[in-house]
């Protein structure tokens, strides 16, 4: 949707340098590797998630993903696994090394919230 604001050669070019980022084979494999890591942190987001609040010890912290489960209930699980879909699509039809770097901080940052959450729903 976002590309509609662009040029159509601007479109061109967007599309040329994502071709090039996917022609380089250590850009796929490292986007690959870190779309699984986020995919498996994303699903133990939802577990963890579920047991810390399942458990009366934690609350959602995110006031929208707050307001998602009250009003949608379970809804929210297949929201959140349509989201992470579409991210992973994106970072692999676009494995810039810029874009790589940001999205793999990024992973390790949720799953550094991941393993609160276990924490928390643990008791440790």
């Amino acid at each position: 949707m976002a590309l509609m604001f662009f040029s159509k050669a601007r479109r061109a070019l967007l599309a040329s340098d994502a071709a090039e980022a996917r022609a380089g084979r250590r850009n796929m494999a490292i986007a690959f590797a870190a779309v699984m890591v986020y995919n498996c942190v994303g699903v133990l987001d939802i577990v963890s998630t579920i047991a810390a609040i399942e458990l009366g010890v934690a609350e959602e912290a995110n006031p929208l993903m707050r307001a998602i489960m009250d009003h949608y209930g379970v809804a929210w699980i297949a929201a959140k696994l349509f989201l992470q879909i579409v991210i992973s699509g994106m970072v692999l039809w676009f494995p810039h090394r810029l874009i790589l770097i940001i999205f793999t901080i990024a992973v390790w940052t949720n799953g550094f919230i991941v393993f609160n959450n276990f924490r928390i729903a643990l008791g440790l």
